[in-house]
């Protein structure tokens, strides 16, 4: 049922609002169901307007950028989602005095773009997403990374649009990170982050990148939609070897599968649903504890609802 905050926000962004919006088009997974309204703004000001406008009338105002980390259930997203994929593409590069290099990137950049884009600049320092899916902005929120490094030990600061609507920054000092996330109170969005970066040889650095990607494609199972990493490792160990061990490769729920070259993928083997692939994850984490005792915790985040609705 469309409501007075839904037509402000279609007065405020015309085409760019819509409602009934399935989410299995723009998800990595390929699943879940539709949400009540999808918006997408292009600047830090409609981002500010579109919090403001929801915090007033009491909803949710979630915010997905290339959902490469995400599980949208059947039963679809209710409230707001802010959809981050037009403008915020800009990669301004900055050379200090004494040669330090850093590039101020656009949370809507695509991470393999973002990497493209420093090799042509001749910058290295962004080898760590290397062949990772998802955008700038959702790799800041969770600290995306790989054992080459991870945002939190390359960013310099960040710009975002708080709940209250306002557009601020914050160095690097100041944010608090964690294992594969960022904390900042309340709903907010990522809109730019600004990273320390080197000059070095684009041919020097294209070669490392080939290498990266080259080995991502041998480890990791392509070929079907999945988010990645399913689980985080646990401290001390990997939550790929644990669900092996477990016996789990190869597992299937529904068109859910554990995949058979990564354990720790979880495929889409074609007319999956949200529920075969929510199904899969807590199989996976129930069998994992009761052989081993540890209690595996999810990487992709898990939104919406679980039924569909009637």
């Amino acid at each position: 049922m469309r409501t007075a905050l839904h037509q402000k926000l279609a007065d405020l962004l015309g085409e760019r609002c819509a409602f009934d919006v399935p989410m299995a088009p723009l998800t990595l997974w390929q699943v879940g169901g539709p949400a009540d309204c999808v918006v997408r703004p292009r600047t830090t000001a409609e981002i500010g307007e579109i919090f403001r406008l929801c915090a007033a009338d009491n909803q949710a105002a979630r915010v997905i950028g290339a959902a490469s980390n995400l599980l949208v259930l059947d039963g679809g997203l209710r409230g707001v989602t802010i959809l981050l994929r037009q403008g915020f593409d800009n990669f301004d590069v900055g050379i200090a005095d004494d040669g330090a290099a850093t590039a101020a990137i656009g949370a809507a950049m695509p991470m393999p773009d973002a990497v493209e884009r420093a090799i042509a600049a001749g910058l290295a320092g962004l080898e760590f997403i290397a062949g990772v899916p998802g955008s700038i902005g959702g790799g800041v929120r969770m600290n995306a990374g790989t054992k080459l490094g991870d945002f939190s030990g390359a960013l310099v600061e960040i710009e975002y649009v708080d709940a209250a609507g306002k557009v601020r920054r914050l160095p690097r000092e100041k944010l608090t990170y964690r294992y594969r996330g960022l904390a900042i109170d309340g709903p907010f969005a990522v809109t730019e982050a600004v990273l320390q970066l080197k000059r070095d040889d684009p041919a020097v650095i294209r070669a490392c990148v080939d290498d990266i990607i080259a080995r991502r494609r041998e480890r990791h199972p392509l070929h079907l939609p999945s988010c990645g990493s399913t689980f985080k490792n646990p401290e001390g160990d990997y939550a790929a070897r644990l669900i092996e061990a477990a016996g789990l490769k190869g597992h299937q729920i529904g068109g859910a599968q554990v995949s058979e070259k990564h354990a720790n993928f979880f495929l889409n083997t074609g007319g999956a649903t949200a529920a075969d692939i929510l199904a899969l994850i807590e199989y996976a984490r129930e069998a994992v504890y009761r052989k081993f005792g540890v209690w595996l915790e999810p990487e992709v985040k898990i939104w919406g609802e679980r039924d569909v609705e009637k």
